[in-house]
């Protein structure tokens, strides 16, 4: 809990002194590197509540219970391996209240019935890590070191350079500072012109290297999205190199609805993920891979009862973290053959897909992948 400061009436200059010695003494006892752990992977910035009621007042209570409880859930997410998601303990309003160190309001709007909010909320470093480790989860909370990310996006076949286009908002809109892997955003040039942006995506590593040197950011991330001409697909491009090395990644994001602002949001949010998962792959043991693991192909025929199950085990299969550079070789009716890099191969992939809902099975380089 916080300190709770009282001061005496006479306000003695021997109090005032002896005070500020404290604080700089105990500011002093954790060293800079736990400091600096502890002020962001504990700390959720930037959620976002909509809460309709009977009335506002109703309305903020019923939003602020459920903010504070996606918070929590959002630092379980960050720290704790892909892999552990089903065994997030399961707590009830005042065990979150007791877990929670404060939060901050950053926008608030209401009417007589809605109640609308941005927030951030800070939690008990060690509260939470014993919460997980009781559980058996072996958290990561160590962040990587800060990456680039330049986000493109592609508008009628030409590169927005406005910065205030959908992709970018959506970049904008997350909690970067305090993900495992702390993002900058940078912003594309007039320079970037479609034949530069499609000569870095086909691998000019002349070009990339000068993207670098440009940005100062031995690990930049290009985030490319552009949506079909017929504005039902999202498709994002990943290429660049992250703390956890080189990354290539496509992956097709249906629009619903013709709601392109949410669908861009969800994506940015995925893409966070995966590289936060990337992360703690290599840094966790919990996470299914060690350091000396190293990316390994893997192809798996994937069986499916019809189109929209094929859809679905293929948004399944690209979000998990670590699965990149996936391709399909070929495509019928109830069968589809596909190929992807994951770290450890099909055996480590194996045990990542139970908490997606996904099965592999076979061995010796022979894999079935199907829905659970």
């Amino acid at each position: 809990m916080p300190y709770i400061v009282h001061t005496m009436r006479d306000d003695s200059t021997f109090f005032r002194i002896a005070w500020a010695v404290f604080l700089c003494l105990l500011f002093a006892a954790a060293p800079p590197s736990a400091r600096a752990r502890d002020a962001n992977v504990y700390t959720v910035a930037k959620l976002s509540v909509d809460m309709k009621a009977k009335d506002a007042v109703t309305a903020k209570k019923q939003a602020l219970r459920l903010a504070k409880r996606r918070a929590l859930h959002t630092i379980f997410r960050r720290i704790a391996p892909f892999n552990s998601f089903d065994r997030y303990p399961s707590l009830g309003a005042k065990a979150i209240d007791d877990l929670l160190e404060g939060f901050s309001l950053r926008r608030e709007r209401n009417s007589a019935t809605q109640y609308l909010a941005t927030l951030d909320f800070r939690f008990q470093t060690e509260g939470v890590r014993k919460l997980l480790t009781a559980k058996g989860i072996v958290i990561t909370d160590q962040q990587a070191g800060r990456i680039a990310v330049l986000p493109v996006y592609i508008e009628k076949g030409n590169i927005n350079h406005t910065g205030r286009d959908v992709w970018r908002t959506a970049w904008n809109g997350l909690d970067l500072e305090h993900a495992i892997t702390p993002v900058r955003l940078v912003r594309a040039g007039p320079s970037l012109t479609m034949e530069v942006l499609s000569g870095l995506l086909g691998g000019d590593l002349h070009a990339f290297a000068a993207l670098r040197d440009k940005y100062k950011a031995q690990k930049l991330v290009l985030a490319v999205a552009e949506p079909t001409v017929d504005g039902k697909t999202l498709t994002t491009r990943l290429f660049g190199a992250d703390r956890a090395g080189p990354l290539s990644l496509t992956r097709n994001n249906p629009v619903y609805n013709g709601e392109l602002n949410a669908t861009a949001r969800e994506t940015a949010a995925i893409t966070l993920g995966i590289l936060e998962g990337r992360w703690k792959l290599i840094k966790s043991p919990g996470g299914g891979a060690s350091a000396e693991v190293a990316l390994t192909g893997v192809e798996v025929i994937v069986e499916f009862a019809g189109m929209k199950q094929w859809r679905e085990i293929r948004t399944r299969l690209e979000k998990v973290p670590g699965v990149q550079g996936f391709d399909i070789k070929s495509l019928s009716a109830r069968t589809a053959q596909v190929a992807f890099q994951f770290p450890g191969g099909a055996e480590r992939l194996s045990q990542a897909l139970g908490s997606h809902g996904l099965t592999l099975l076979g061995g010796s380089g022979s894999w079935i992948l199907r829905s659970n």
